[in-house]
């Protein structure tokens, strides 16, 4: 029978090929993100080994603690002295601001060099090593985006840090909050990429200048020790381990040899990794499940296509197992030739990937190392014919199920009884059933504890499955609602599509299910992303009633508050006192800002509460009638309990003036033009931040805040949307499959109809109706399941931030997926409605089926 198999593949491969491009898309799909996870891991480890390439041995802090450099520096000294070590360095990172004539803030990850220059793993290109505490050595890319050169200056941002030693009642302390200290650039330098964060522009000093500014704000990557010829690196190694452990830091820093440390640092920095190729293989696992779908349906139009050939085999002798082999050796022999074109064009994907994420996005994808491992390739072939195997089995058992004599009677199976499918439709109602109560008892039970969120999500599982499980109940009465009321009245075409569609109720259904998968997934991805913003910005508002706020250490003048008030975007700017609530509330203490109540109007946001003189707003829900606020003097004062704002409370200056407040602790508070564009904020954030000389790190509210999470939203919406694309196209695969299957399987009654009349317009009319019927109504349940999904999906995540839904989702996108449905379908059926042109009426009648 496996020449059987094979000789109708050979014959009819024009039927096999859909079936084939639907696999080779899943196994591609999981091939090129395995070979995407083992390119990073392997350029991630090439990276981390570059930083520890001169060195003999390190010593690196433990699993998740943190190691400040001013107090690894001590261990220095003793390190040295062991015989045997060359030199011990450190290498230390610090993220801080710096700002320039050139630029007004911008973010470096600063380093000081090793003290031994043979563990320099830079390479100078013009200029010299740093050697004053305020010499900076810059990246050459980093020099060439902020356009600085040699002899520039840059002044950076250090906190404040004891000068000498104090008592441990009264530190000295070298200023107030921030200090800015003026860096030379006295060399550029080829660094490479920093494997521990990708993308930051990089800088080195001093280690002198390190330890004197920035060793208490950063943490220490690792001390390499340079070995003299001869050392026993063992030896040396244990006398390291003993400094350690008999300093403060036993416990927290451990000594490798270079091999181990590089295969620990790279562990602990490919978690980032791991998850983007878990969250991959979910959508890889999407596509797999529809392929399924669409292979399944397509064997069994094929095998019922084939019921007279298969029953004349049974009459030849050819037994009930040989038949069931030869259907699936069938489709082992597509899914292996589908897998193995998916995993090489996989293979081709994952390049052209790489290189433009290195050609056009250098410094978010600095790795540009392609793996291939043969696991990615036989896990790729192995999924396509997995798949192909489990999709083929319920054919393989319905052209085994009728015996030889009922098969060879002229008899259209597609009418026979389906009384077998009864429970199956009855456990499916029973899971939509169970999703929907699961999913109302989670909306109401979710202000107890965050772990509903599971059972919502679990509840929309139970109601996709039992779709999938009960479509052949649910889904042709749809279609032929639709189709009777959108298709009919275009005549005899769209009457005959309806009728057609319903022809095999199981077939249309399977068909529209697979689109279904792919649709429901993007619409609740897309409702529920858009409306999650707008829920978490409307939370935010109500909790923190501040568009922009910024913390000052000194009294702002005219000057600088109008500098504010010219920035684009800006409406309106004013200076308040603050003081600080003494008790935390929900797990914050919140900032008490006094204002008058005339300039409160103008900053605050609508959901803010009006101030009421001689009392502190807090929100509805304070539990107390006083709150403990800190100003020069410590009181508490009475409340006026009125909307949410949370994060911080108001006060007026009748209050302000009893508490004492210093002229020191003073803000800015800054309110947006009402249209001002999400990507705006980080701008005027950093105008606010150039305007009133702080970092850009001071400038906090509720507008800086939804700009960072609106961005994340937006990044992970597109990514998500493109990912699902390949479900959504193979279902699409299956729409043109099953229309081409059914030209093939009807060829004498489109003969019989052409000669009783219809035209071959009305022919090609008839199919691309019956196609648009199918992709469209699945289009249109996807959207709807997926958008009331998306919002249940919202109202889950978001009960804690804001006490409203705010439904937000995009009509363009919709009318675009249902756009996209319509045009797949027309689209599907051009193939088919020629070939079924081709034929002449007079032909077709000849054919015996």
């Amino acid at each position: 029978m496996i020449a059987v198999a094979l000789a109708q593949i050979r014959i009819h491969w024009a039927r096999f090929l859909a079936i084939g491009l639907g696999i080779a898309l899943a196994a591609g799909f999981v091939a090129t993100t395995l070979i995407i996870n083992s390119s990073l891991q392997t350029s991630l480890e090439g990276a981390v080994g570059r930083s520890f390439s001169h060195a003999d041995l390190a010593v690196i802090p433990e699993q998740d603690v943190f190691v400040g450099g001013d107090s690894a520096a001590p261990l220095l000294s003793p390190m040295s002295e062991i015989d045997g070590v060359r030199s011990a360095s450190l290498s230390a990172r610090t993220v801080t601001t710096g700002r320039s004539t050139e630029f007004s803030e911008n973010s470096f990850a600063l380093s000081p060099v090793p003290a031994d220059e043979n563990l320099d793993t830079f390479a100078l290109v013009s200029g010299h090593r740093p050697a004053s505490t305020t010499d900076l050595v810059l990246d050459t890319r980093t020099a060439e985006r902020l356009g600085v050169d040699i002899g520039d200056e840059i002044r950076f941002t250090v906190d404040a840090v004891p000068v000498e030693s104090g008592d441990d009642d009264m530190p000295i302390y070298r200023g107030p909050s921030h200090n800015s200290v003026t860096f030379s650039v006295v060399g550029l330098a080829e660094m490479g990429e920093d494997p521990a964060l990708p993308g930051t522009d990089r800088a080195l000093t001093t280690a002198a200048g390190y330890q004197e500014y920035f060793a208490q704000q950063g943490d220490v990557v690792a001390i390499q020790i340079a070995l003299s010829a001869g050392a026993d690196p063992e030896r040396v190694r244990s006398e390291l381990q003993s400094v350690v452990d008999s300093s403060d830091l036993g416990g927290s820093l451990e000594v490798l040899t270079v091999a181990d440390a590089v295969d620990v640092k790279t562990d602990r920095l490919s978690g980032g990794n791991a998850v983007v190729t878990a969250l991959l293989l979910i959508f890889a696992g999407i596509s797999v499940v529809v392929a399924i779908l669409v292979v399944s349906n397509t064997f069994s139009v094929i095998v019922a296509g084939r019921r007279r050939e298969l029953a004349l085999l049974r009459c030849l002798g050819a037994s009930r197992a040989q038949l069931y082999a030869s259907v699936v050796a069938e489709g082992l022999v597509v899914g292996l030739i589908g897998s193995i074109v998916g995993v090489l064009a996989g293979i081709g994907v994952s390049r052209g990937l790489m290189a433009a994420a290195v050609r056009w996005w250098p410094e978010e994808f600095p790795y540009d190392t392609l793996t291939v491992p043969a696991s990615a390739l036989v896990a790729g072939v192995a999924v396509g014919a997995l798949l192909t195997i489990l999709a083929t089995i319920r054919p393989a058992r319905s052209a085994i199920a009728v015996t030889a004599l009922a098969a060879l009677q002229p008899f259209d199976a597609s009418f026979a009884p389906s009384t077998r499918s009864r429970p199956r439709h009855i456990v499916g109602i029973a899971l939509i059933i169970a999703g929907v109560a699961l999913i109302v008892v989670s909306l109401y039970a979710i202000s107890t504890t965050q772990a509903w969120v599971i059972g919502g999500a679990v509840g929309g599982g139970l109601i996709v499955t039992g779709l999938i499980v009960s479509s052949a109940k649910i889904i042709p009465p749809v279609v032929g609602w639709i189709g009777e009321v959108l298709f009919s009245p275009w005549g005899v075409p769209g009457q005959l599509a309806t009728l057609n569609t319903l022809r095999n109720p199981r077939r249309t259904a399977t068909t529209a299910t697979a689109l279904i998968i792919g649709v429901t997934l993007v619409a609740t991805i897309l409702v529920g992303g858009m409306s999650t913003k707008a829920t978490l910005s409307h939370g935010l508002d109500q909790r923190y009633p501040v568009d922009v706020s910024v913390a000052l250490s000194g009294l702002v003048d005219d000057e600088q508050l109008e500098k504010v008030r010219e920035i684009p975007g800006v409406a309106h700017a004013v200076s308040a006192h603050r003081a600080e609530a003494v008790e935390e509330f929900k797990g914050d203490r919140p900032e008490v800002f006094v204002l008058d109540p005339a300039t409160a109007t103008t900053v605050l946001g609508d959901s803010a509460a009006d101030l009421v003189p001689g009392r502190v707003v807090v929100p509805e829900d304070y539990p107390d009638a006083t709150v403990r606020v800190k100003g020069l003097n410590e009181r508490s004062v009475a409340v006026h309990r009125e909307g949410l704002s949370s994060l911080a409370f108001f006060t007026t200056p009748d209050v302000g003036n009893s508490l004492g407040i210093s002229a020191t602790t003073s803000a800015v508070l800054i309110r947006l033009d009402d249209d001002v564009d999400v990507g705006e904020i980080d701008r005027i954030r950093q105008s606010v931040a150039e305007a009133l000389d702080v970092p850009s790190d001071d400038v906090d509210g509720s507008a800086v805040a939804r700009g960072a999470y609106s961005e994340l939203i937006d990044v992970m919406l597109a990514g998500a949307v493109a990912l699902l694309f390949v479900s959504v196209l193979i279902a699409l695969i299956g729409v043109s499959n099953t229309v081409s299957l059914s030209v093939i399987e009807r060829r004498r009654e489109n003969a019989l109809m052409r000669a009783l009349g219809l035209s071959i317009g009305q022919l090609r009319a008839l199919l691309a109706f019956e196609a648009v019927l199918i992709s469209s109504v699945a289009a249109l349940i996807g959207l709807a399941l997926g958008g009331a999904l998306g919002l249940v999906g919202t109202r889950l995540l978001t009960t804690d931030y804001s006490t409203d839904l705010i439904v937000d989702f995009s009509p363009l996108s919709f009318i675009g997926i249902l756009g996209v449905a319509i045009v797949a379908g027309i689209l599907s059926a051009l193939a088919p409605a020629r070939r079924a042109a081709r034929l002449s009426p007079v032909e077709g009648l000849k054919l015996d089926y």
